[in-house]
């Protein structure tokens, strides 16, 4: 388990240490377009998977990380974080994507900027020079870390590595080959139909209609002002979160396939996962909430309608779905809670009536990617 959480983050910083490192070398020359493969090693030094390869063109990054048969990819410029990622499938079909865009803040856990050691290496042929960024402790009783980068004069950085106070690696990567070439956009552009919400809604088979589960139009409000909308065309689910700041929740899902795109924006925060089942019915992600029915044996009557109270989440400790359902799975009351927080919402309208899926949308940024600081593809 140790070995899985340090590979773990090896995945994620073999990409941005290449891109996060690159704004503090100040003094080197733009970096070349490349294609380099970095080498996860454990504590001892040797190699343990993941390999992950780096393609740096124009100012954009995009890294490979083949494990387990599936590929994960990072997209994004080179002095930001990934924004872009997605899974790949062994056969090549792509089953998850997750798009991320954070305000960027101070770091108030590292230093201003690395410090240059006295120390140069030769990695896979290449020469590089180390420099030191220690960590302050965020918290008390929080250890101080020291990460160290070896970057060449052109500065590609070839070597990381994350060390605790006795030096010993929490992450750790290393060059195995360096290729300086003409990158060709193509081989760094991210492939432009997962880009749109009709690659991760088009449905899997067809379905045919419920009569148990009628399509519905619901609104509910909570006693803070924020409201709440709820669409059914069975088995496809909308879900439209608004609060008074501003900040919206979008959830598009299907019930049956575990199939969907959930979308978040709030000041500062943007976030939008999506993700469909592999053709061996695997899914990298769960998009319906529940995870079980259980009766709480209480009942309600809402803008005239009886509904019975449900544990939809029954056993998980640190978050609560429970809903006031009709015999026909309306949800006239709801009852969510996590991080010690209880979201009560009441029905305030609501009609049995012929929903069509083109009602279920999304914004227009949530797919833009000029919102999303990336480049538009051609």
């Amino acid at each position: 388990m140790k070995t899985a959480a340090i590979t773990g983050a090896i995945v994620c910083m073999a990409f941005t240490q290449a891109a996060v490192a690159q704004p503090t070398l100040d003094a080197s020359p733009l970096q070349p377009d490349y294609v380099a493969v970095m080498q996860a090693l454990d504590k001892d030094g040797k190699p343990v998977d993941p390999t992950v390869t780096i393609i740096h063109h124009d100012g954009m990054f995009l890294s490979e990380t083949l494990r387990g048969g599936r590929t994960s990819i990072g997209f994004g410029p080179d002095e930001a974080r990934p924004v872009l990622r997605w899974s790949r499938q062994a056969d090549g079909e792509i089953t998850y994507l997750e798009l991320l865009l954070r305000a960027r803040k101070p770091d108030i856990a590292k230093a201003d900027a690395p410090q240059p050691l006295a120390e140069v290496s030769s990695i896979a042929g290449e020469s590089c020079t180390w420099s030191e960024t220690v960590s302050r402790p965020p918290s008390p009783g929080t250890f101080i870390s020291r990460e160290q980068n070896c970057a060449t004069k052109d500065g590609i950085v070839i070597e990381t590595r994350l060390l605790t106070p006795n030096d010993v690696p929490i992450y750790h990567t290393r060059l195995v080959s360096l290729d300086r070439r003409d990158v060709a956009p193509a081989e760094v552009l991210p492939p432009l139909e997962i880009l749109t919400p009709e690659y991760w809604l088009r449905p899997s088979r067809n379905s045919n209609a419920d009569p148990s589960q009628p399509d519905f139009d619901i609104t509910l409000e909570s006693t803070g002002g924020a409201t709440i909308r709820l669409l059914r065309h069975y088995p496809w689910h909308y879900r439209e979160q608004r609060h008074g700041d501003g900040s919206v929740s979008i959830k598009i899902w299907n019930k049956r396939e575990d199939q969907g795109i959930s979308y978040q924006h709030a000041d500062g925060y943007r976030r939008l996962t999506a993700a469909h089942p592999a053709d061996d019915g695997s899914s990298s992600l769960k998009v319906d909430e529940a995870t079980g029915r259980t009766s709480l044996d209480k009942s309600e009557t809402i803008l005239g309608e009886t509904c019975e109270w449900f544990d939809l989440m029954p056993g998980v400790q640190d978050a609560g779905n429970r809903q006031c359902l009709t015999p026909d799975g309306l949800p006239l009351k709801l009852d969510t809670s996590g991080m010690n927080l209880a979201f009560p919402y009441t029905a305030t309208s609501f009609r049995r009536r012929p929903v069509d899926l083109s009602e279920m949308r999304l914004p227009a940024a949530a797919f833009s990617l000029d919102e999303w600081g990336l480049p538009a593809l051609r």
